[in-house]
């Protein structure tokens, strides 16, 4: 199991927690630079996991992909340190990649602390999934014209929300690591597109649940991480679309923000989508 972690020591030690007395599961922490005592919490509770520390913050995808490094199993789990598993959903992920021998990566239905439900399967996002952000109507925000997904079963979706994700070791050898481009936001769409593109497919199990706080590390800069999230959209809509897309994303963008009003994170985005 890969956990990225900043500065989320008490949910780091659940998200631990929820998975450490299965057999054969190898825990890796990269911490990315914590000041809140995660890293000794860590080793003084879990002496087994392993530790891969970092005295900058290299992001989500840089802090997995230094785990990833050293992690040895035939899977790997990425988890976000504020989320946990529920009994049994690891076996039951750990079943359905087993069985389905093309899927890269299986990932758990998704719930709050409160039990609701969180949306946790996807199509890749387009420009009405965009329009739908910056223009947002809330009766459609839950439905498939939003990209979401609603499966009673597993079924074979475009990408998953990356808090709790399987990953097959030889579809992560043949895609290769996660993005360091993307600092925060979009690294699992962006792996997902790119397995997806070499054949691979990526599963949804609403059987198997893992529970998840969400935001608990990028609310610490909450402003920052509004721009990355754009940074990390636009980003993935030149990478994977052409030039009157973009153009037509762009414009989007500003339109949507300007009608935001003045605010120096609205401001940087703006810039970024000019």
């Amino acid at each position: 199991m890969l956990i990225v972690s900043y500065n989320t020591r008490e949910l780091l030690l659940e998200a631990i927690g929820s998975v450490i007395d299965e057999a054969g599961v190898e825990v890796i922490v990269a911490d990315n630079g914590s000041s809140d005592g995660s890293v000794e919490a860590v080793a003084s509770r879990f002496p087994s996991v392993r530790l891969v520390r970092s005295a900058i913050n290299l992001g989500f995808a840089g802090g997995v992909n230094r785990a990833a490094e050293c992690a040895r199993g035939r899977a790997q789990l990425v988890l976000n340190s504020d989320a946990r598993l529920e009994p049994g959903a690891l076996d039951a992920l750990l079943e359905l990649l087993d069985r389905m021998p093309k899927a890269a990566m299986v990932a758990p239905a998704l719930r709050y602390t409160d039990g609701r439900p969180q949306p946790a399967a996807f199509k890749f996002p387009g420009l009405a999934q965009l329009a739908m952000d910056l223009f947002p109507v809330d009766r459609l925000a839950d439905s498939k014209l939003n990209g979401r997904i609603h499966a009673k079963a597993p079924a074979s979706i475009d990408h998953p929300l990356g808090a709790c994700m399987l990953i097959r070791r030889s579809a992560w050898e043949a895609v290769g690591p996660l993005d360091e481009g993307y600092f925060m936001y979009l690294e699992e769409v962006d792996w997902c597109r790119r397995a997806r593109l070499k054949g691979w497919q990526i599963w949804h199990h609403p059987g198997a649940v893992a529970v998840h706080h969400g935001g608990s590390s990028t609310r610490q800069h909450a402003d920052a991480m509004f721009v990355q999230l754009w940074r990390s959209r636009l980003r993935y809509y030149t990478r994977f679309h052409g030039l009157f897309y973009n153009r037509v994303v762009h414009a989007l963008v500003r339109v949507g923000l300007r009608r935001r009003g003045a605010d120096p994170a609205l401001d940087a985005v703006r810039r970024l989508a000019s």
